[in-house]
């Protein structure tokens, strides 16, 4: 079968294609549990842990092992743009996720982890298209540079609460194929293969994805994100970035915070917020479906307001919305004192 048959097929495919994987992945999740298990990569309790019992970690690799290769497919079977970027991200999310996988094994030092990280990002970013214009093209690169490898380490920090880090990308998955359904082959397929796996991540996680799970979702989730604001920056880009809210936020501000107050920002602890509504007295599957909830929201405001014509309120009024989570985070610690370590 020629490309050209491909992919004048792929559309009514899809749908087979995306269940087909999403079942794959279910049925190969306890398996992940098992191969952790009997490496020896289980994690252990410790005072800034959020699980009570000791869990393997490293199942995430089960993730980029099938979107990887069904997406480089889908890459060339669908009439996709930029496959040569595209064909770049994958290849280079598969290091990322190699160095996650030993870094679960072997405890990698950070600067070798960051310089993976910036190494996958500089290839990948070499070839995206320019995005803004008004700026020297150095500048640019420099700026998204340090933006994705910065998105790649917050969205590992953000894996500290059971199916958090994996139902985050199910919505950003889901988002981007909404805002631009150019990429919802591989923004639907991401959705898929993470959803099979929250079979074991999901509260009560029997596995955590670990780090070869949340910085190749990270590292992968900035790359599409990037690509698809390409043709038309300045109104896709507002939308694009109001999906992640929810994460971009609790790590940036909890960053933030912890080095004006002394803190190094290396330095393991339960501050950002998520550790703070569960320390309340939430449960992971309540903060789950609070994520989910907001996920929700964020993604209707920014579709509604992109359609209206007005892109960048959709992000204010998705920022005013978590400062008001924030808020009432922190009004709740100060009518019940929790223990915030």
């Amino acid at each position: 079968m020629t490309m050209m048959n491909l992919s004048l097929v792929a559309p009514s495919v899809l749908p087979l294609l995306l269940a087909a994987v999403m079942l794959v992945s279910w049925f190969m999740a306890p398996s992940t549990v098992k191969l952790c298990r009997r490496l020896g990569m289980v994690a252990a309790v410790v005072a800034r842990s959020s699980h009570s019992v000791p869990t393997p970690h490293g199942g995430g690799f089960l993730m980029p092992l099938l979107f990887i290769p069904v997406g480089l497919a889908l890459t060339w079977a669908w009439p996709m743009p930029f496959k040569g970027y595209l064909t770049m991200l994958l290849l280079a999310g598969a290091l990322v996720a190699y160095v996650g996988w030993l870094d679960d094994r072997h405890e990698l030092s950070p600067r070798f982890r960051l310089v993976i990280h910036l190494l996958a990002v500089a290839v990948t970013l070499a070839l995206l298209p320019r995005l803004f214009d008004f700026m020297p093209l150095w500048l640019e690169k420099a700026i998204l540079m340090f933006g994705w490898a910065w998105f790649v380490n917050l969205y590992n920090f953000m894996d500290g609460a059971d199916g958090l880090a994996s139902s985050q990308a199910v919505a950003m998955g889901i988002g981007l194929s909404v805002v631009v359904p150019a990429f919802a082959p591989l923004g639907l397929l991401l959705a898929a293969v993470t959803l099979g796996f929250m079979r074991v991540n999901a509260p009560k996680a029997k596995v955590f994805m670990g780090d070869v799970g949340a910085t190749w979702l990270g590292y992968t989730l900035a790359g599409l994100f990037l690509l698809a604001a390409v043709d038309d920056t300045v109104n896709i880009i507002w939308p694009l970035a109001t999906l992640p809210l929810v994460f971009a936020a609790d790590a940036t501000s909890t960053l933030f915070r912890r080095i004006v107050t002394g803190h190094k920002p290396w330095e393991p602890h339960k501050t950002f917020w998520f550790h703070r509504y569960l320390a309340l007295g939430r449960s992971h599957l309540q903060l789950v479906r609070t994520v989910a909830f907001i996920n929700l929201s964020l993604l209707a405001l920014a579709f509604a307001f992109h359609k209206l014509g007005h892109p960048g309120w959709g992000f204010v009024v998705g920022v005013l919305e978590i400062c008001a989570i924030a808020w009432y985070i922190r009004h709740r610690e100060k009518a019940r004192p929790s223990k915030v370590a």
